[in-house]
């Protein structure tokens, strides 16, 4: 998505492929771009986990030693910041996501039910593993607009297909967020759509917009020509610079909230 400064372009169709995106996928999204993560991952070129791909499309991610410098990011370990929320795993620590969850591995049984735990066939979406040593065992489901977190207790063997999934709750899942969080992992299990509530002014298309402003900006790109790919050459040539909502501060604003989100505020996302 990005390019040099004299052929920046912008490939709305792109761009616009990100939208469905959960906020675990837009926080890789914008923390991909750091120059201070591409630098750790070139440091931490040892720590890459080996990757297999199982029949039924799940992928399982090993490593064979934690990466302090990941987790400085709040990550397991640091993909390859060259590919996509769409192209590669990424594992946020669980202590970043708000959807989070212990959960227990069992297999399952004659007399399984909806009742006593969810079945592999029942978690939605895309499914990841992470074996980790020192660390629990994860597998992080995602959906469109949606990604939880299961930590479960699985001896670094990969799960069944035929598992059983019971979620471990404790006092702090009482809590009205988490409870939230609870009623909207069940909602994505039973088929529905998620209803993700980004945190305010992260809607998808201002993170699209501010996802933009941010490439042309570590592009070199001048702000007019920022502006004018966002909101339209005719209109910023009508009000580029005049007043507080002129599109000189607007893409100010836009590659402020970019840069931003690059740093630091990616973790309000997950």
């Amino acid at each position: 998505m990005q390019a040099m400064r004299g052929a920046w372009r912008v490939n709305f169709e792109a761009y616009d492929r990100l939208l469905p995106l959960p906020g675990p996928g837009w926080a890789w999204e914008f923390k991909r771009r750091d120059p201070a993560l591409k630098a750790a991952r070139r440091r931490t070129s040892a720590v890459r986990p080996a990757v297999v791909k199982r029949a039924d499309g799940s992928i399982i991610c090993r490593l064979n030693q934690r990466c302090h410098i990941a987790e400085s990011f709040g990550l397991h370990f640091i993909p390859d910041p060259a590919l996509s929320a769409f192209e590669t795993a990424f594992f946020w620590l669980p202590d970043v996501m708000q959807a989070s969850f212990d959960a227990v591995a069992e297999p399952a049984t004659a007399g399984s039910n909806r009742g006593r735990g969810l079945s592999w066939a029942e978690l939605p979406g895309e499914k990841f593993f992470l074996i980790s040593p020192g660390r629990r065992d994860k597998l992080v489901i995602r959906a469109p607009y949606y990604a939880a977190q299961l930590a479960l207790d699985a001896d670094g063997a990969p799960v069944l297909q035929s598992a059983c999934f019971s979620l471990r709750l404790d006092a702090s899942h009482l809590a009205a967020e988490n409870l939230r969080l609870l009623e909207e992992f069940g909602r994505i299990c039973e088929g529905l759509p998620a209803r993700w509530n980004p945190p305010r002014g992260a809607a998808p298309e201002k993170l699209r917009d501010a996802l933009i402003a941010l490439d042309g900006e570590l592009a070199g790109v001048p702000r007019r020509r920022i502006a004018e790919a966002i909101f339209g050459a005719e209109q910023v040539c009508g009000g580029w610079d005049d007043g507080d909502e002129s599109y000189k501060k607007r893409a100010k604003r836009l590659v402020e909230k970019g840069l931003e989100l690059m740093r630091n505020g990616y973790r309000r996302l997950l």
